[in-house]
């Protein structure tokens, strides 16, 4: 039996015994002084009972508030972590697939230096006094009309996949003119021509990316090496 269902019965039990001893009192006419006290008494312990079997219930209830609020703080935690790691997750597949992307724009990008050698050659050959009428057409305006559309078409479509890596917060790394930084450059030769100090990068081999948070792809360069002659 519980503390507090034990205090009820006991205080019932005092009530039925008073009412009684009322009665025989009256009935014998005696003075109930002293089932009075005695009544008194164990009413103030029964008090003091009741008092300490309700601060055990607000201690008790004030424990399970706490384990309570316990759990819906961990509970906040724990749905914070989880869209935390999601949030980290999403961005890592969006850094993928816009890592993806680049061989795609380094495909496009060799084909239109490619095609642009080509157009330089063909309009040389265009000059020449010199040329078989089979030459003669593949150097036509009309043969070059052609290839400046194709190359123009890969142009285009080499912009909007820039665009995409810019909206993606890609940007291609600075190389040419720049002094060679480890952190954003790999060198993969060293050349005397050109000028400048040291260091600085004459050509860019592969381009590279860059996001806030850090290199997507490093930049690929040549770095300019002066002679021992000239620097002599």
């Amino acid at each position: 039996m519980s503390e507090r269902r034990q205090v009820w019965v006991t205080l019932s039990t005092l009530l039925t015994q008073l009412e009684r001893e009322v009665e025989t009192a009256l009935d014998q006419s005696a003075r109930p002084d002293a089932a009075l006290e005695d009544l008194g008494q164990q009413v103030r312990q029964l008090g003091k009972a009741q008092f300490k079997a309700n601060a055990l219930a607000e201690d008790q209830t004030a424990q399970w508030e706490k384990a309570i609020t316990g759990l819906e703080t961990l509970q906040e935690q724990r749905d914070q972590l989880v869209e935390t790691v999601s949030a980290e997750r999403v961005a890592r597949r969006e850094m993928e697939l816009l890592e993806a992307v680049l061989p795609a724009l380094d495909g496009l990008e060799n084909a239109i230096t490619s095609g642009r050698r080509y157009l330089q050659v063909r309009d040389r050959a265009s000059s020449a006094t010199t040329i078989t009428p089979r030459q003669a057409v593949l150097v036509s305006p009309a043969d070059r009309a052609v290839l400046a559309g194709w190359l123009e078409g890969l142009r285009l479509v080499r912009e909007r996949l820039l665009a995409i890596l810019e909206a993606g917060g890609v940007s291609p790394i600075l190389t040419v003119g720049q002094p060679f930084d480890p952190y954003l450059h790999v060198a993969v030769g060293t050349s005397s021509e050109g000028s400048g100090p040291a260091g600085t990068i004459v050509a860019e081999e592969r381009r590279g990316y860059r996001t806030a948070n850090g290199v997507l792809r490093y930049a690929e360069v040549i770095v300019h090496r002066p002679s021992e002659a000239r620097s002599a």
